[in-house]
């Protein structure tokens, strides 16, 4: 009897975990420049918090750089090159950022931050 019960709980609680351990935002990339941050989204979208406030928008791969353009207005926000622990922007804040290695749960965070980009009015089809 008491197996049966202890299955029974076990059940439930799995049941009511599906999905645990999980998370997302693996792809999404983090950097930091003093106490400003700048999320790279795995979607194509970018969220930068710094001093001046949250700027959102998309980005655009080209062959040596990333290209940031602002969601609300379209404007090229800024240009950034990768070079490996760090990346430069023109145009954009600071010019060096720091990659910053993020755990799981910190990446699950960034994400929902990209994830919500998808709901903005300029968004639109990828």
């Amino acid at each position: 009897m008491k197996l049966v019960a202890f299955a029974a709980v076990l059940s439930t609680l799995l049941a009511g975990c599906l999905g645990c351990g999980g998370y997302s935002g693996n792809g999404d990339r983090v950097f930091a420049s003093g106490s400003d941050q700048l999320i790279l989204c795995e979607n194509g979208g970018f969220v930068a918090m710094t001093s001046a406030g949250t700027t959102e928008g998309k980005i655009e791969d080209e062959t040596s750089s990333t290209v940031g353009i602002e969601g609300d207005d379209g404007a090229q926000l800024f240009t950034l090159v990768d070079e490996g622990s760090t990346v430069a922007t023109e145009g954009f804040g600071s010019d060096d950022w720091t990659v910053v290695d993020e755990n799981e749960a910190q990446l699950d965070h960034a994400d929902v931050l990209c994830t919500d980009l998808t709901s903005r009015a300029w968004w639109g089809p990828s």
